[in-house]
């Protein structure tokens, strides 16, 4: 699948930006709780992200950074900011409802946490309304910049967007793009949807 990341000159309305829908649940649950993501880029400053979940009552039990927030109800975006690069890894920025943070750079088996080495990973700001709960996040250029070590913002992406909950009350798996495999997992880069930037 592909997704055609917008370029504002400033911040905009949500509603002026095409939503992302997190529909497939290969994996034999009957809970598939509606999931939106929304993103686009701020020419020279970097990328907004929006997701929401239509959901009662997150599991919310995690609240500092790098903490196993998958095991709550969690939202996720991963993203290789410069697929065409060889040997380059992908970000994941995974997120509960309390607005606490994983965030990993690496290939699948081989990955850090960011905030171990040293980088400013970006903070979300949550929200919990009625029957919904959704984060914002603003991955500055900058941050990408210092985690890839490129000066040049590339005009494709590829990644992926997620919605899971290893320990709520019934567990779940959810991604944009699908993937095929036999069992849940997420960090399967070579079922990274495309996202250009135009």
């Amino acid at each position: 699948m592909s997704y055609t990341i917008q370029v504002k000159p400033e911040k905009v309305d949500w509603k002026e930006i095409e939503p992302i829908s997190i529909a497939s649940y290969p994996w034999g649950t009957d809970y598939m709780p509606t999931t939106t993501a929304w993103l686009y880029r701020i020419e020279g400053q970097g990328f907004c992200l929006k997701m929401r979940c239509e959901e009662e009552n997150p599991r919310a039990v995690y609240t500092e950074a790098n903490d196993p927030v998958y095991k709550d109800s969690c939202m996720e975006f991963f993203a290789n900011y410069y697929p065409e690069v060889e040997g380059t890894g992908y970000v994941n920025f995974e997120m509960n409802s309390n607005g606490a943070v994983l965030c990993e750079y690496g290939q699948p088996g081989d990955r850090f946490y960011l905030k171990d080495k040293g980088f400013d990973v970006p903070t979300p700001v949550a929200t919990k309304g009625e029957g919904y709960w959704e984060v914002e996040l603003m991955i500055p250029d900058t941050f990408i910049k210092a985690v890839y070590g490129q000066e040049i913002i590339a005009d494709k992406i590829k990644g992926n967007f997620y919605k899971c909950g290893d320990d709520t009350h019934t567990p779940h798996y959810g991604s944009w793009n699908p993937i095929a495999n036999p069992f849940p997992a997420f960090h399967k880069p070579e079922f990274f949807g495309e996202l250009i930037i135009k």
